[in-house]
């Protein structure tokens, strides 16, 4: 079983870290659903955390679209991110059209190289999300994606999440988006996967400006790692 959860700080780390998260997602504006951190944050993080350290990659907010321009910045973002020491990426690309932009995936996976890459959550925006991941698998590069089973009813997405695990091969379906303490264990006993991702559940008044509770994070993971792994 793998949990991962978002930290914003230093402090947010430290915390995740001691409550027993397995890996860290590191963000900035977390309001605006994770932009790129500073180099000051990246670099501080890992240089004091022992878990492994998954940075965002996201240049603004607008959309997943990406020019010329925003492109180049990613790249030299994800050259940064090996140069401090991180476990991994956090990325995805749409073209004007919600498909899968393979040219710029492909150009952000080339540099990317001796670190792990989860495609995020810009998969739930696919008119097809199963078959979006199912398109995935043909790159190897790519670890996990992180996926809420698209848009919809919670059940339909549950489905979705279900296939998605059934085809991903190499890759690991990272379930994230709406888990709190109250729909974990269900939402575990139906997915029939072992990786997920909290955000602001794991904050005080579960709000994305809030700091991470402590007692809140370790239930949540204790609750999770006690139930154990689904087997498949």
């Amino acid at each position: 079983m793998l949990i991962e959860c978002i930290a914003t700080t230093l402090e947010d780390a430290k915390r995740i870290e001691q409550a027993g998260a397995d890996r860290i997602e590191l963000v900035s504006s977390l309001t605006e659903g994770g932009l790129t951190p500073s180099f000051g944050l990246m670099e501080s993080v890992v240089s004091n955390i022992s878990i492994p350290v998954n940075v965002m990659v996201r240049p603004h907010a607008q959309s997943f679209c990406y020019t010329h321009d925003d492109i180049k910045i990613m790249k030299k973002d994800i050259e940064t991110i090996h140069s401090v020491g991180a476990n991994g990426v956090v990325f995805g690309a749409l073209d004007e059209h919600n498909h899968i932009d393979y040219h710029v995936l492909e150009s952000l996976l080339d540099v990317s190289k001796g670190l792990e890459v989860t495609f995020h959550r810009a998969i739930d925006c696919l008119v097809d999300p199963v078959q979006g991941v199912a398109t995935l698998t043909s790159y190897k590069e790519i670890t996990s994606v992180l996926t809420s089973g698209g848009v919809g009813d919670w059940s339909d997405r549950l489905q979705a999440i279900r296939e998605m695990a059934n085809l991903s091969e190499h890759i690991s379906i990272l379930v994230g988006s709406g888990l709190t303490k109250r729909n974990i264990l269900e939402v575990h006993r139906q997915v029939q996967t072992n990786h997920y991702h909290f955000g602001t559940a794991l904050r005080l008044q579960q709000s994305p400006i809030q700091e991470i509770d402590l007692q809140e994070t370790s239930e949540i993971i204790k609750m999770l790692k006690e139930r154990g792994e689904v087997q498949a």
